[in-house]
């Protein structure tokens, strides 16, 4: 199930959101702060956010700026700041979408699933970690930029596609960008799995990587 965290300090609004998107099949998480954001951000990886920009602990779209919201899945922005300025600021931070109280709910549902399917080929997230695929950069649970060789991104995208079924060391080889069959073996892939496992930890996230007997490797939950 999609996962959408609502960002909104009104109850009043968050309850509406959170049941009209809990109708439709959505998983959803809320958050009245931007410090409870943060925190839900720790341990889930929503595939959109919705921000209102007045919270009242901070600017949301300097938040989405400083955060790097707009790299972890799709981002839209709620608020009753609708000036062009707001707007373009907004859409610059990251902004997926822009839409200005008050809601018309089905007009933000639809809104909603043209993010997510612009957004649903592009970036896979696993545990809290964000993997984005065009720009070949992966995103700590924490927001943070984890640096990847060509050959590291390479295992990592293809065990994060496999959505936890095992995958076999051949077809890991298979996927490691330019390589040479004449100097490569099954250690290559084993290598690059326990420097994936160590930059992750030495991170301060979760290692989702699995090794499975006779079988491989795994991105398990």
């Amino acid at each position: 199930m999609t996962t959408v965290l609502i960002v909104e300090d009104s109850p009043d609004i968050r309850t509406l959101l959170a049941e009209s998107l809990s109708a439709q099949g959505y998983t959803v998480l809320s958050a009245g702060s931007a410090a409870e954001m943060e925190r839900q951000l720790e341990t889930a990886s929503p595939a959109l956010i919705l921000l209102d920009v007045n919270l009242p602990d901070g600017d949301g779209i300097e938040l989405a700026r400083a955060k790097a919201l707009g790299e972890r899945g799709g981002l839209i922005f709620i608020t009753s700041r609708d000036t062009p300025e707001d707007i373009i600021a907004g859409l610059d931070a990251g902004g997926d979408d822009y839409v200005a109280k008050p809601l018309v709910i089905p007009a933000l549902l639809a809104r909603i699933r043209s993010v997510l399917r612009r957004k649903q080929d592009t970036v896979l997230t696993f545990q809290g970690w964000v993997l984005d695929l065009i720009r070949r950069e992966l995103f700590s649970p924490k927001g943070n930029l984890l640096p990847l060789t060509s050959g590291e991104f390479n295992v990592l995208a293809a065990l994060a596609a496999a959505n936890g079924q095992p995958v076999d060391r051949d077809f890991l080889l298979d996927v490691i960008s330019n390589r040479d069959p004449r100097a490569v073996s099954g250690h290559t892939v084993d290598t690059l799995i326990a420097r994936l496992r160590r930059k992750m930890t030495e991170a301060g996230g979760p290692v989702p990587i699995v090794t499975l007997r006779n079988q491989g490797y795994a991105i398990r939950g």
